[in-house]
């Protein structure tokens, strides 16, 4: 049985993301200005730099997160402002050691890896697994039913 599943769910900013990105980008740019004013042509120049990255940090809180499964392996990926991409995780569903609904999710030794959009659309659901380093870890994540399917076939048994 082969399965190959991609699809992508965009992320809703929390009040908390805003105030962060307004933050970083202010303090970029007081940066740039006092560059200016205490370095004079040179400072010139380094504003001009800061005020990019300024920018590029800006549309770094507009993303979408990128789940693909192929066979029993799950990747997920961060699209960021639909143009760089930048790959997070991946686990096997083999080494799955318990799934489910977020409100079952046991208490647990392990690094929490959240993948979720705060959009509320998909149901959220949790994964203990262990990733390519061997490492126990549980992700946070939205799937979809065909994605359920996947799992209550080669994770049988495991759903909390």
């Amino acid at each position: 049985m082969e399965n190959f599943i991609e699809y992508s769910l965009p992320y809703r900013l929390t009040p908390m993301d805003h105030f962060k990105r307004m933050g970083y980008t202010i303090g970029l740019m007081l940066v740039g200005v006092l560059a200016i004013m205490y370095l004079g042509v040179i400072g010139i120049l380094l504003c001009a730099g800061i005020c990019y990255v300024s920018y590029r940090v800006f549309l770094s809180f507009n993303f979408e997160w990128e789940y693909t499964l192929l066979e029993d392996e799950i990747g997920f990926t961060k699209i960021i402002n639909k143009e760089r991409r930048r790959e997070f995780l991946k686990a096997s569903i083999a080494k799955t050691e318990s799934y489910g609904p977020i409100a079952n999710r046991p208490a647990c030794n392990c690094k929490v890896r959240s993948f979720l959009t705060n959009q509320g659309e998909e149901p959220e659901y949790f994964w203990i697994t262990y990733n390519a380093k061997g490492e126990k870890v549980c992700i946070l994540f939205q799937p979809t039913p065909a994605v359920l399917d996947v799992f209550r076939v080669k994770a049988r048994g495991k759903l909390r």
